[in-house]
């Protein structure tokens, strides 16, 4: 496999000297790849030392407009999500599906400010956004502050909101104790996706670009399970994808800016939910 490697490590760059240098804590390492086989692609990786002391997530989501109505977030950039938590890198999650607006009864689209009801468990602390729902993996930190993955087909209780410190949850899983889980398959898209190392001490957040002819065209469920586990992953779920594919990471002046390049030509997609890694208190 031809491919070629750029990277920045923590905050002092390896490599080309016109990749931007992330501020990022003490324990977190991020790294891009360039490759050319099976097809162009851009492979955005970060690489998380769970057991540092300096290593903190909050889950961001937008407004909720009906309290306990249907309605459990509002589509919001991921940048303002990001703000709200200070997060030093951000990562989409969850996937929705969106209310029709209240007057034409259309989908309204991917716009600021669109009512979603957010697919999965999504929690942060007491606040559950998002009730567990089958078929969605999740993963979550409890009280011990290990982070976990819930495979709904054998977590009979995979929503531990007494025990929960934050949750956010994706489509199926796509690695499960080292192996495998999608089929190969030529459907290709950008990715998101996040995983734990056997031994629970490191997670990664990997988001690989598509839709883009030339630069980089995607991948399949069944390759972004091998990336995760060239990447370390025991297991991994796939999470929402396609335009909503986003990785922001904040440079030393305290800018956030997108490692990707989002597919949607009008620019980074609002999502209701995304994971951010916060500085520590």
């Amino acid at each position: 496999m031809v491919w070629a490697l750029v990277c920045c490590w923590g905050t002092v760059p390896i490599a080309a000297a016109q990749e931007p240098v992330w501020k990022l804590p003490e324990g977190v390492q991020y790294a891009m790849e360039i490759r050319e086989d099976p097809r162009p692609l851009r492979i955005h990786r970060l690489t998380i030392e769970l057991d540092h002391p300096s290593i903190q997530f909050a889950v961001a989501t937008g407004p909720d407009p009906d309290g306990d109505g249907p309605i459990e977030a509002q589509l919001t950039p991921p940048k303002q999500l990001a703000d709200a938590t200070n997060a030093l890198a951000l990562i989409n999650t969850n996937a929705w599906s969106m209310f029709p607006d209240k007057e034409t009864g259309k989908s309204p689209g991917y716009v600021a400010g669109g009512d979603a009801d957010v697919l999965g468990w999504a929690a942060h602390g007491k606040s559950t956004i998002s009730a567990a729902q089958a078929g969605y993996w999740s993963c979550w930190m409890d009280q011990d502050r290990r982070v976990r993955i819930s495979n709904p087909e054998i977590d009979r209780d995979p929503g531990r909101s007494d025990s929960c410190l934050w949750a956010v949850s994706g489509f199926r899983g796509i690695v499960w104790e080292g192996r495998i889980l999608p089929e190969p398959s030529d459907v290709l898209h950008p990715r998101s996706a996040l995983g734990l190392s056997k031994e629970r001490t490191r997670m990664i957040w990997l988001v690989v670009d598509g839709r883009q002819p030339g630069y980089s065209e995607g991948v399949s469920e069944h390759e972004l399970a091998r990336l995760m586990i060239e990447s370390g992953c025991d297991q991994a779920i796939n999470l929402d994808g396609g335009g909503s594919s986003i990785m922001l990471l904040r440079n030393p002046s305290g800018q956030l800016r997108a490692a990707n390049r989002p597919s949607d030509r009008t620019g980074h997609r609002p999502v209701p939910v995304a994971l951010c890694l916060i500085p520590a208190e």
